[in-house]
């Protein structure tokens, strides 16, 4: 009998709904990160990388911040423009921070051991054949394509995605898709500024197209203006016939005060908490019986992908790229914004592109802000990351690994506060175990909160509004 979830406790909901932590994929959040841990601490990072660990698998993160259009949804660094130019001018100093990278590895005598490679963004797929090949020209010194476990690109399926195109992808070495769906209902796709009904994808998904690739994944979107349960089970539906490898559904995140093209919902309805907690769990019962699993907080997978099998193995992890497989727990990030980690460094390259260029210029590798965490932090991002990707932790197993004599001891006012979780049904705790309840599986972010010493003592500033005005100033910057 396949898994199923309860319709959610409205009581619940508006208890635990406004005490949401964060997604988690780092800590501490980057919100505190400062300008200090900055481009020297970041070589510093990498000699420490090359002299313990040089044969550390990595992963490479490129971000492409162009988008053809606003998506009034969106949260990532993004710039509207459909000019080429515009474009290949970024590819251009793309390659530069390539360039810096290499020349800082080759002067160390160092062969990174990429094993992971990610196009992100904005929306790489609209990155032209060329410069698409002169990004992949300037890797090739050091990612080798044979040595990759995986290589992704994030497609907007409205934009150069047809067959021709997936068999570019795949010929360069391309071995999985992730196309950005968000809601197929037209109505809702011109709310949000994204129309792309099941139509536009159907044509791309042919049997030869998913033997080029061995993950196809899709992201939806819930809780965004005017979307009610009767059309989010449809977009459900068609996502199901389309029978992607993985899916990521996320919760819509309304911050009209940071991303101010979402004021323009102003005039929709939105969802309220509980309606969109109750979409969430009929989505997940729908995937479940259609022969997904539940992974983490907001994915579901196929028993043959790769997160899947990870979560069976005990290797699932959580990065500034989101879930992956375990493989590498090193990030190197490129292009604005871009996150890295490496060892216990987290680094941020700048958001806005005049800043972005003007380091480069320098000759400098484009590095903002960072943080070196220290032991308590690594020994409280493992005890969230055990409860996000596996919804329970073993005490003995952290006594172990981070030398602590006690765990309850050691987490004692982290154990008072979880009292609560306890008496509501979400948490389970004994002398050996803290696990997350079915009904707690939907709270998994507020469970890892407690354990946030930072949220609980001083709170987040939105890491958006780090750069005090920079980015206000930088907007008045011609692209050109």
């Amino acid at each position: 009998m396949m898994k199923s979830y309860q319709s959610p406790d409205k009581k619940l909901v508006e208890k635990y709904g406004t005490r949401q932590g964060s997604f988690y994929t780092f800590y501490p959040m980057n919100g505190l990160w400062n300008e200090q841990h900055g481009a020297s601490s970041y070589k510093t990072a990498l000699e420490e990388l090359i002299k313990t660990r040089p044969n550390a698998p990595l992963s490479l993160y490129l971000h492409f911040p162009f988008c053809m259009k606003q998506c009034f949804f969106c949260h990532c660094f993004t710039v509207i423009s459909g000019n080429t130019q515009d474009h290949s001018k970024f590819i251009d100093y793309l390659l530069k921070e390539l360039e810096i990278l290499r020349q800082f590895f080759d002067a160390q005598g160092f062969t990174p051991n990429f094993r992971e490679l990610h196009f992100g963004g904005g929306s790489p797929s609209i990155i032209g054949k060329e410069d698409f090949r002169r990004v992949w020209q300037a890797l090739e010194p050091m990612v080798k394509v044979e040595n990759l476990y995986e290589c992704t690109i994030e497609i907007d399926p409205r934009y150069n995605a047809n067959v021709d195109q997936l068999k570019f992808y795949h010929d360069m070495g391309i071995d999985r898709i992730s196309f950005g769906v968000q809601d197929f209902n037209p109505d809702i796709g011109k709310i949000i500024n994204r129309v792309n009904p099941p139509e536009m994808l159907e044509p791309l998904l042919t049997d030869e197209v998913r033997s080029m690739f061995k993950s196809i994944n899709f992201d939806l979107i819930y809780g965004m203006p005017n979307q009610t349960p009767e059309l989010f089970r449809e977009t459900v539906q068609h996502a199901i016939r389309l029978n992607p490898d993985r899916l990521a559904v996320y919760i819509f995140g309304h911050r009209p005060d940071i991303y101010r093209h979402q004021q323009a919902f102003d005039k929709y309805r939105l969802p309220d908490t509980y309606e969109s907690a109750c979409v969430f769990v009929e989505a997940v019962n729908q995937f479940l019986d259609s022969g997904y699993e539940f992974v983490g907080v907001d994915h579901m997978a196929k028993s043959t992908d790769v997160l899947a099998i990870a979560k069976k193995e005990g290797t699932l992890f959580r990065n500034a790229i989101g879930y992956t497989p375990g493989r590498s727990s090193d990030i190197i990030g490129l292009g604005p914004s871009s996150m890295g980690i490496v060892g216990p460094h987290y680094f941020q390259n700048y958001y806005t592109l005049p800043s972005y260029y003007e380091a480069l210029d320098r000759g400098d590798l484009p590095i903002v802000r960072g943080v070196l965490v220290n032991d308590d932090d690594i020994l409280r991002r493992a005890v969230m990351f055990d409860i996000i990707l596996y919804e329970k932790l073993e005490k003995v197993k952290i006594q172990n690994t981070f030398s602590i004599e006690n765990f309850d001891d050691y987490f004692a006012e982290e154990l008072e506060l979880l009292t609560e979780f306890v008496e509501d049904g979400l948490v389970e705790i004994d002398d050996t175990e803290i696990r997350v309840t079915d009904v707690g599986r939907f709270y998994q972010r507020q469970i890892c909160k407690i354990f946030d010493i930072y949220d609980r003592a001083q709170g987040y500033r939105h890491s958006r509004e780090f750069e005090d005005g920079r980015a206000a100033l930088d907007r008045k910057v011609q692209l050109s």
